[in-house]
C-alpha cells in the first residue's frame, strides 16, 4: 500500500508503543493494535544501551513493520542504531522534539542516511520552516513525523502547509478519535497517521477501514479540492483557470503560470484515459473533479470509456505528483 525506503507498509496507520524507559529484562512490550507500522517510542540512548533495545525488539510479536524512536546527546550511539536498523530492515526515528536545533537535525539525518536506514524525524510545529523541510528532503529523509497533539483542530492546516513544500513523506501524530479525524489529516497531505497508545480494537478497526477505503477509492489520502482548502495535490482536480478562483493562488504558490498549468495538464493526459471526456465541462477528464463529488457529466464520460471511479482516481493521483514533480 505504501513504500517507505525498504519498507512496504500494509496500512497508513502507525502504532506508537511507549517504552516507559524501564526496559525491564523480564517484561514484554505491549503492542496496542495492528497497523502498518509499530514504533517503540521514547528511547534515550544516553540511558539505555542499544543491546537492551535489541532484546526488547526481539520479543515483539507483530505482523507490522517495526520502528524505534531515539534521542541521544551523542552522535555515535545513534549511528550504531542506524546500522542496526538498516541490517534488520527497521525504520529508525530521530526524536527532535526536545533539545534539538535544526542544524543538528540536518547534520544527523545526513550521517544516518549514509548507514542505509529508512529514516523518520519527529519534530514539533514550532521547529518547522520551509527551509528545514527542503533541507531534510535533500538529505534523504524518508518521513517527517509531525507532533500535532493538543492543537485543537489546527493540525490539518499544519499538514497542508508542510505538504505544499513537497518534502519527505508526512506522518501525522494527532488527536484521532474516529475515521474522519484520520481522514482530515490524510486529505491535507499526510501519508501516515500515528496513534500513541490507542485502544487496540480501535487501532485495528481504523487500519482495516483505511485499507478498505484505499481499495475502493483508489487514493486513500486524496486531497480536498483547492477551492475547498486542499493542498497543492488538488491541482489534479482543477478546471482551467478561466475565471478568478483559488486555483490562481495555488498556481502562484507552486510557481506555475496559468498557461503553463493548462499546457502541462493536457500533455500529461495525452495517451491516458484522462485525455477523453466528451460531454464534460471542458471536454477532457483531466479537468474533472474527484470521484466523491457528484457529477453526472463526469460519470457519463467514465461510463462511455469503461473507466471505473477507482482507476480514475489512481490516474488523478499519478497526475497530481507529476504536476508537482514529486
Amino acid at each position: 500500500m505504501l513504500e517507505v525506503g525498504y519498507l512496504n507498509l500494509e496500512s497508513p496507520i502507525a502504532i506508537i508503543c511507549p517504552s516507559n524507559r524501564s526496559f525491564d529484562s523480564n517484561s514484554t512490550p505491549q503492542a496496542n493494535g495492528t497497523g502498518g507500522l509499530l514504533m517503540l517510542d521514547d528511547i534515550n540512548l544516553d540511558e539505555v544501551p542499544l543491546s537492551t533495545i535489541q532484546t526488547w525488539l526481539g520479543r515483539i510479536e507483530t505482523q507490522s513493520s517495526l520502528a524505534f524512536s531515539f534521542n541521544c546527546s551523542k552522535d555515535e550511539p545513534l549511528l550504531e542504531a542506524a546500522r542496526f536498523a538498516a541490517k534488520n530492515l527497521f525504520l529508525m526515528e530521530l526524536d527532535a522534539t526536545e533539545g534539538w536545533d535544526a542544524q543538528r537535525l540536518i547534520m544527523l539525518v545526513e550521517k544516518v542516511k549514509r548507514c542505509g536506514t529508512a529514516l523518520s524525524a519527529r519534530v514539533s510545529p514550532e521547529m518547522l520552516t520551509a527551509d528545514l523541510v527542503i533541507a531534510l528532503e535533500n538529505m534523504g529523509l524518508d518521513i517527517l513525523h509531525l507532533n500535532l497533539r493538543g492543537m485543537n483542530g489546527t493540525g490539518p492546516k499544519v499538514v497542508r502547509k508542510v505538504s505544499d513544500v513537497h518534502g519527505p513523506r508526512i506522518m501525522a501524530l494527532g488527536d484521532v478519535g474516529d475515521f474522519e479525524d484520520a481522514k482530515s489529516l490524510l486529505a491535507m497531505g499526510a501519508d501516515l497517521v500515528s496513534l500513541r497508545s490507542p485502544d487496540p480494537e480501535f487501532a485495528e478497526w481504523l487500519s482495516q477501514a483505511l485499507k478498505e477505503y484505499d481499495h475502493l477509492s483508489g487514493w486513500y489520502n486524496a486531497p480536498k479540492h483547492i477551492c475547498s482548502g486542499g493542498d497543492l495535490r488538488g491541482l489534479a482536480f482543477c478546471c482551467p483557470p478561466v475565471k478568478h478562483c483559488p486555483v490562481l493562488g495555488a498556481l502562484k504558490r507552486v510557481g506555475m503560470a496559468p498557461d503553463e498549468f493548462v499546457r502541462r495538464k493536457l500533455e500529461l493526459a495525452k495517451g491516458t484515459p484522462l485525455e477523453y471526456g466528451e460531454g464534460t465541462c471542458f471536454g477532457s477528464l483531466v479537468w474533472c473533479c474527484k470521484a466523491s463529488k457528484p457529477c453526472y457529466l463526469r460519470d457519463a464520460a467514465l461510463d462511455r470509456i469503461g473507466l471505473s471511479c477507482r482507476d480514475y482516481m489512481q490516474l488523478k493521483k499519478k497526475l497530481a505528483y507529476q504536476l508537482l514533480n514529486k
